[in-house]
């Protein structure tokens, strides 16, 4: 299998080939790419995870045509690539070798540039390919289904979640137990379940989504949300999910009449109100807190 120059395939001007071969160079010992060929699974059961691969996927083309940038003829700036297999007995190519990924790898394909020229080749073809995501010849119109993983990026985004992951569970687990009710009802679980279920829960969030229980856990929104859970469960206040207001329980008055939220639930949206809303939405604040019995955090 290879992507040198036979017959008029492949023909790279020498500066784009060195840099092409210096770049791989530079991936050091392994370069992975991830295709993205998941499905959802079908499943209901999920038997096999979330999401299914396919058996085999073939990338295409396993032929096409690049600009050659650095070309000093005219003529000869489009370049027909192509993994030449196999020729004919004048040289000219009759077979090329198409690049796979079998459901096993999952996506991600691991190529040994440093000790297997196949392996080396292939990373130069899907370097040119039409279909690699921020490649130097990505084709806007079709879909960037190649990704090259970005090694160092990528591990620093592991020790940025497993860092976040640390913190989250330290947090969680340090909450006591009038901070662990604020934290339930900023969430609007059911806080009258057990301590240790209650702890369960929290500490499972701090597991699965470190950086929002991280971003949650230390602001004053944990503060507002859990106050209004409390106001509404003590009937302080109440809301119309009809027409998306919030009133004073007491004697109906109106406070505020919000617009209906698909991503956003009630009291998130009564929390951004009272956040956006200066002095009236701190007023109201002030009020609902004067009733109920502070929440404090740590």
């Amino acid at each position: 299998m290879k992507l040198e120059a036979v017959a008029h395939y492949n023909n790279l001007s020498p500066k784009l080939r060195k840099e092409l071969e210096e770049k791989i160079k530079g991936f050091g010992k392994a370069v992975r790419y991830k295709f993205d060929i998941s499905k959802h699974n079908p499943d209901p059961v999920k038997y096999n995870g979330e999401v299914v691969w396919p058996n085999t996927y073939t990338l295409d083309p396993c032929v096409w045509n690049i600009v050659d940038p650095y070309e000093t003829d005219v003529k000869a700036k489009s370049k027909k690539i192509a993994f030449v297999e196999e020729t004919d007995n004048k040289g000219v190519p009759n077979r090329f070798r198409k690049i796979r990924v079998k459901a096993v790898e999952k996506g991600v394909l691991v190529l040994n540039v440093e000790d297997d020229i196949d392996h080396f080749y292939m990373a130069m073809a899907l370097e040119l390919n039409p279909k690699l995501k921020g490649g130097m010849f990505a084709d806007p119109k079709a879909f960037q289904v190649v990704e090259r993983i970005d090694e160092m990026a990528d591990a620093k985004t592991k020790r940025e979640e497993r860092s976040a992951r640390v913190k989250a569970l330290a947090a969680a687990e340090a909450l006591s137990k009038e901070e662990l009710i604020a934290f339930v009802d900023a969430m609007q679980w059911d806080s009258g379940e057990p301590e240790d279920i209650l702890r369960n829960k929290v500490e499972a969030l701090a597991e699965e989504s470190p950086v929002m229980f991280n971003d949650l856990v230390g602001s004053e929104q944990l503060k507002t949300r859990a106050t209004i859970k409390q106001a509404l469960d003590k009937q302080i206040i109440t809301f119309d999910p009809v027409e998306w207001k919030f009133m004073w329980a007491s004697n109906m008055q109106v406070i505020t009449v919000l617009s209906p939220s698909e991503t956003q639930t009630h009291i998130e949206k009564f929390a951004e109100w009272i956040k956006s809303n200066g002095d009236a939405g701190k007023k109201v604040f002030e009020k609902i807190s004067g009733i109920l019995k502070p929440v404090k955090q740590s």
